[in-house]
């Protein structure tokens, strides 16, 4: 998978083109967006046009206050690589599909400019800024996210609400798999996602390191627990996290061997959070986070050092 660290890069001593330019990145971009299509046309036959709205709303202001930030410090634009409407997309996939727009607007505000241009830009923020948004609007907005509309593939006159499955414990696999649930807009269907993830593996854009070693660990830690391993995997955004959160290139290691200690650290931490700090949904986001930290420990661990002649 291509890499476009600039600090990754230095740290490496690695030479040209491991940097890459503005036509790489965007064409990297254009993969996730198509890669994340998928499970937008699925939410808005499932929740109606408003996640449409929604989604695209976020995608808006993320490219609007990338513009505006660029703007105000006299940078180049970086609007171009579309690198932030792949992150206003990925934000608007964990919010329920009745979430306020102006609190929408704070998140994409948190993820462009605090936790992505603040530290530096892309390919120098630590943390994943879609994660790290979602997170404090949990904190901020909590009473937001105590109610998920049920999904209705027709159509229906009154809203209904109810909890998503991790909470609820009792949604059947083919609901999940088909996404007939309660939950983020972009995250309740699996087999949308794995469409969408099957894609991006094609196009080399992600590997496989990190979803196998972050499924396999929530499997096996859940089993070990108790608990119902498969349903682990399918409920609470866990396939979404798999593949668009922790193959994240920027904020996950660059090595093999790093690729697969970050899945493994992100899903035992997420079955510690679940199951013992009762943080269903947001104590996975909070491993991601845990673990975009590391990231730079591991890849420093893991990195093959040249013998010394």
């Amino acid at each position: 998978m291509t890499d476009f660290r600039p600090e990754v890069a230095e740290f490496k001593h690695f030479s040209a083109p491991y940097i890459k330019d503005d036509a790489s990145v965007s064409k990297i971009m254009t993969h996730m967006l198509v890669g994340l299509m998928p499970s937008l046309v699925l939410s808005g036959i499932l929740f109606g046009g408003r996640a449409l709205m929604l989604t695209g709303f976020c995608i808006l202001t993320s490219l609007l206050w990338e513009w505006l930030f660029c703007f105000v410090t006299k940078k180049k634009s970086s609007t171009d690589d579309l690198s932030a409407a792949v992150t206003g997309m990925i934000f608007a996939f964990m919010l329920p599909s009745n979430f306020p727009f102006w609190c929408a607007v704070v998140g994409t505000l948190m993820a462009i400019v605090v936790f992505k241009q603040l530290f530096g830009g892309l390919g120098r923020n630590i943390f994943n800024p879609a994660v790290a948004s979602r997170l404090v609007c949990w904190f901020l907005f909590r009473s937001d996210f105590s109610k998920y509309l049920e999904p209705d593939v027709i159509s229906a006159d009154v809203e209904t609400f109810g909890e998503v499955s991790l909470l609820s414990g009792v949604d059947a696999y083919g609901d999940m798999f088909l996404g007939r649930v309660c939950g983020g807009l972009g995250e309740v269907s699996v087999i949308a996602l794995l469409t969408g993830a099957f894609y991006l593996l094609s196009t080399r854009v992600i590997s496989l390191y990190e979803p196998i070693a972050f499924l396999g660990t929530v499997f096996c830690f859940s089993a070990a627990a108790g608990k119902d391993g498969v349903y682990q995997i399918l409920a609470g955004g866990t396939v979404l996290a798999a593949f668009f959160l922790c193959s994240d290139s920027v904020t996950t290691p660059t090595t093999t061997l790093g690729k697969i200690i970050f899945g493994i650290l992100a899903g035992g931490l997420t079955c510690v959070f679940r199951f013992f700090a009762h943080m269903p949904q947001e104590g996975m986001l909070i491993a991601i986070l845990i673990c975009n930290v590391l990231t730079i420990v591991i890849d420093r661990v893991t990195e093959t050092r040249p013998d010394k002649q």
